[in-house]
């Protein structure tokens, strides 16, 4: 079963702020899916309350685990093709 470590009270109050102030939904949502986690809810009813595939909310989880609050901000986008 995939599940965040336990969190620090500083990783907790940080992903609090995050998923309160951040200006990106994608973050704030990603940072509320690491909360819960932590709390107890598994990968599936995370992926209900935020109605996106497993997949998506286990590439968050994996993402924290692996590198932390960067791996919950997007990914830089490159320019799109002109003239569309």
């Amino acid at each position: 079963m995939l599940r965040v470590k336990e969190l620090t009270k500083d990783e907790r109050l940080m992903l609090e702020s995050m998923k309160k102030n951040h200006p990106s939904i994608s973050t704030r949502t990603r940072a509320q899916a690491v909360l819960l986690s932590d709390s107890g809810f598994e990968v599936q009813k995370i992926a209900v309350v935020f109605s996106v595939c497993r997949q998506s909310v286990a590439t968050w989880l994996n993402a924290w685990k692996k590198i932390g609050v960067c791996g919950l901000f997007d990914k830089p986008r490159g320019p799109s093709p002109r003239g569309q």
